[in-house]
């Protein structure tokens, strides 16, 4: 169908009442493809901050106990309330699992 044949159709006239209906229909088609956009876009982060926290709780167990204290005044530097608190727990969780190397105690 060229540009042409779809103008040669009379466009049908909506009353002001069937109007307001399809206005409506329209909004909520677009309320729900945007909650969809949104939900997509909360999955995309949430798994970038997994994979950032994987890599984080990567860093910490293989560090010396130097290494950690970087880590652990890092996260202090930029976190903050309760995000800092789960932070705080998670590595309080890694330090009793995979406490830190006798070699690197004290050096």
């Amino acid at each position: 169908m060229t540009d042409a044949t779809k103008t040669d159709k009379p466009k049908k006239q909506l009353s002001a009442k069937e109007r307001t209906k399809r206005i409506s229909e329209l909004t909520a088609k677009l309320q729900q493809l945007q909650a969809s956009q949104d939900a997509a876009d909360r999955k995309t982060r949430d798994g970038q901050l997994i994979a950032f926290g994987v890599g984080v709780e990567e860093a910490y167990k293989k560090s010396n106990a130097a290494g950690r204290q970087k880590l652990v005044e890092w996260v202090k530097r930029y976190l903050k309330d309760s995000t800092l608190k789960r932070a705080s727990a998670g590595f309080e969780r890694l330090e009793a699992k995979f406490p830190p190397e006798p070699s690197s105690l004290g050096q």
